[in-house]
C-alpha cells in the first residue's frame, strides 16, 4: 500500500531572495513537504520505524529554510536532496515553497515553486 506523510502550511521567516532588500529584511514563506513510500500490506504501522517521522521531515525543512539562498528553487532542491539522504525508504518526495508578497511586487498574493523527486 502507499503511505504518505506531510507537513503542511508551515510558516517560516527567512532571508531568501535575489534583491538586497530581501536579504536584509527577509520575508514570510509557507512550506508544504510530502514523502511517499510503499508499505507492506501486513505492516502494522504501529512503530515509528515503519513510518516517516514528521518531526524529522520538519527538521530537514527548517534547517534548509534557515540558510539564506537567492532562489527558493535552490532551497526546495536542497530539501529534496536532504530528505533523500536521511530518509532512505521513501519512493517520492515533493516540496512546495510559497513566498508571500515576493519582493513587495504584489499587493496581495504570492509566488511558489514545487519540486518533486523519485528515489530508487
Amino acid at each position: 500500500m502507499r503511505y504518505k506523510t506531510s507537513i503542511n502550511q508551515v510558516e517560516f521567516f527567512s532571508f531568501h531572495g535575489l534583491y538586497p532588500e530581501e536579504k536584509l529584511t527577509g520575508g514570510k514563506f509557507i512550506v508544504d513537504a510530502t514523502v511517499e513510500l510503499e508499505v507492506d500490506d501486513k505492516a502494522s504501522l504501529k512503530r515509528l520505524v515503519e513510518v516517516v517521522n514528521y518531526e524529522q521531515l520538519f527538521s530537514i525543512v527548517k534547517n534548509e529554510m534557515d540558510q539564506p539562498k537567492e532562489l527558493i528553487e535552490t532551497v526546495a532542491k536542497n530539501i529534496l536532496d536532504t530528505i533523500g539522504s536521511r530518509i532512505h525508504h521513501i519512493k517520492i518526495a515533493e516540496v512546495k515553497i510559497t513566498k508571500l508578497n515576493p519582493g513587495g511586487l504584489f499587493k496581495s498574493g504570492n509566488a511558489s515553486v514545487c519540486l518533486s523527486k523519485t528515489f530508487e
